[in-house]
């Protein structure tokens, strides 16, 4: 366990014996605000600032002084005191001494919220689109709730959640909320920020399924990233999925349980369309509605489209079947290798999927990623003295190369490593292994 108390204790005992030095305060500061007396940290890091003379470096615009002022603001917030932490906030930018204009803005809207300033936060959030963060997920967040007037825990909580979800993934909304946040990204923010997919994205979550609005919407936002060739998209789309949380039911969670994706009324809705984009291509070379031809990597992005949304759903073998015809089309594509061995070993066939990879491996002898999953499932199919031989080509050749992956803490490694040899009942070396493991972090 950590003694917090012995670390405060210790660092008062040095900082009083060097007090010249800043470090000395800071971690001070470090250990009260970890023993949870906010207040005390925030007397440390004052106590600290008034030792300092006019002109000092700690006192003008660099990066080591904006980040104290933002712990600070940070502490202040987080005993409760909004007003004191935005008054701060603002102190410190007519100083000119906040380095990351954007956190601090964040900040700013956040305490906003909590103030219920809704029209102010408004500004905040809007302003932080212009300065380029339109693909800030958590941005759309704050908006949306400065918007829709909702401050404080459930703002709180919303603006804490990582990932590409804003709140109307988040949060389960009326349709009045729903209708006045499609009408401001529709007729707004997608004519001032015409370059954001996120924007495009968001916009999807708001709409009816299977409405008219929802197929127009969901086609603009597949057929661009089709032709372009995203292997992504399948996980992109995978957020949209959303059912409602077991643990609070004013909230929303993404699927993950197979079952729970098939009966979802976007996942039927995306599939239907996919499926019909299939068709399309393979009779006229063009998608549905449109009499424009397309190359050919627009079917074979779709037909990998339809794939991972098998695998999400756990039809392998179905799922294995289009990624052959997208290999027969272009045997030369990595990510199609890559896709047909995540198949197989869904499907139970781990020495298939590894051979599938090694094929795909071989087109690429410099790509690192590639190289690394095929190391990966060769120990999941304890092929051990294959998998090092693998690593080994982006190790240094002058030592041993086990001890050059162990050196250089490639934890991913020594863990498949480790499990192969539990697997096959060699119980020293897996524990050894282990144990190494668990030195790395000591």
């Amino acid at each position: 366990m950590r003694d917090l108390d012995g670390f405060t204790k210790t660092q008062h005992e040095i900082l009083e014996l060097k007090p010249n030095l800043k470090g000395n305060w800071l971690s001070f500061a470090l250990g009260k605000h970890m023993q949870e007396d906010p207040q005390g940290a925030v007397g440390v890091i004052d106590t600290f600032l008034s030792t300092l003379e006019e002109g000092s470096v700690d006192l003008e615009k660099n990066f080591e002084t904006s980040e104290l002022a933002m712990y600070k603001n940070s502490i202040i917030a987080e005993c409760g005191e909004y007003k004191k932490a935005l008054d701060h906030l603002d102190e410190c930018r007519k100083k000119d001494i906040i380095v990351d204009e954007l956190a601090s803005l964040k900040m700013k809207g956040l305490y906003q919220l909590q103030l219920n300033r809704f029209d102010d936060a408004k500004d905040t959030f809007y302003n932080l689109f212009q300065r380029g963060s339109t693909e800030d997920y958590s941005v759309h967040t704050g908006y949306m709730l400065s918007m829709l007037k909702i401050g404080g825990a459930t703002a709180e909580k919303m603006l804490k959640i990582k990932g590409a979800r804003a709140l109307t993934s988040l949060l389960v909304l009326t349709d009045e909320q729903k209708s006045s946040l499609k009408e401001v990204y529709q007729n707004k923010l997608k004519d001032a920020f015409t370059k954001s997919n996120a924007v495009k994205r968001i916009t999807l979550t708001m709409l009816k399924i299977d409405s008219d609005e929802w197929n127009a919407a969901i086609s603009k936002y597949l057929q661009p990233n089709i032709k372009r060739g995203m292997p992504s998209l399948g996980e992109d789309l995978s957020a949209l999925f959303l059912i409602q949380s077991s643990c609070d039911e004013k909230e929303y969670c993404i699927a993950k349980d197979p079952v729970d994706i098939k009966v979802n009324a976007c996942f039927k809705s995306i599939v239907k369309i996919v499926d019909g984009y299939i068709t399309a291509l393979e009779a006229d070379s063009t998608f549905p509605d449109s009499d424009e031809i397309q190359a050919p990597s627009s079917l074979l992005w779709t037909w990998y489209l339809r794939a991972t949304l098998h695998e999400i759903v756990g039809e392998y073998s179905e799922g294995i079947v289009v990624a052959d015809k997208c290999l027969e089309q272009t045997p030369t594509g990595v990510d199609l290798y890559e896709q047909k061995a995540r198949l197989l070993k869904g499907a139970g066939d781990i020495h298939a999927a590894v051979e599938c990879l090694e094929k795909g491996r071989q087109l690429d002898l410099q790509d690192r990623y590639i190289n690394n999953l095929t190391t990966k499932f060769c120990m999941q199919a304890d092929k051990r003295e294959e998998a090092l031989e693998k690593m080994s080509l982006f190790t240094r050749h002058e030592s041993d190369p086990e001890q050059n992956i162990f050196d250089m803490q490639v934890t991913w490694y020594e863990l498949e490593l480790a499990a192969s040899y539990e697997r096959n009942n060699i119980i020293g070396k897996s524990l050894k292994k282990y144990r190494k493991f668990d030195g790395s972090f000591i």
